[in-house]
């Protein structure tokens, strides 16, 4: 390899679309319509999913969470406790979303992109991030 050039791994649209197929699945089981972003580690917008009867609110929510989890190659959620206990100001750090919902996706400890989940109350946007990671490591 090359001093000058990295090599990287990133997210195919064939996984991506994947993750997005499980994760509509689940949330049909949950009676609860979401929108659903996937990105690459750059935080480039790969595939997106908005449900029937989806809040028009979690568009947004969706794509801006997945590049944030991107870009600092770390569930949202562990910014969100910090948030809540004892870094109130961590939501000031530019293009971080201290909200749940939203994971890197990563294949051996790299990074290859993240997904994210909006349009739900937190916890359930959790859990359904935690299934398009599932449904990841599966492929």
């Amino acid at each position: 390899m090359s001093e000058k050039t990295h090599t990287w791994a990133s997210i195919t649209t064939a996984g991506a679309h994947a993750i997005i197929e499980a994760t509509v699945a689940e949330a049909r089981k949950r009676d609860f319509p979401v929108s659903i972003a996937v990105v690459d580690r750059g935080g480039w917008l790969v595939e997106f999913h908005r449900m029937d009867g989806a809040v028009a609110g979690g568009v947004n929510g969706a794509i801006e969470k997945a590049i944030s989890a991107a870009k600092f190659e770390e569930p949202l959620t562990k910014f969100s406790k910090m948030a809540a206990e004892e870094q109130d100001y961590i939501g000031n750090m530019p293009g971080l979303i201290p909200l749940g919902g939203s994971e890197p996706l990563k294949v051996n400890g790299q990074s290859v992109g993240a997904v994210s989940v909006s349009g739900a109350f937190e916890s359930l946007e959790q859990e359904l991030a935690e299934v398009a990671v599932a449904a990841f490591k599966e492929l």
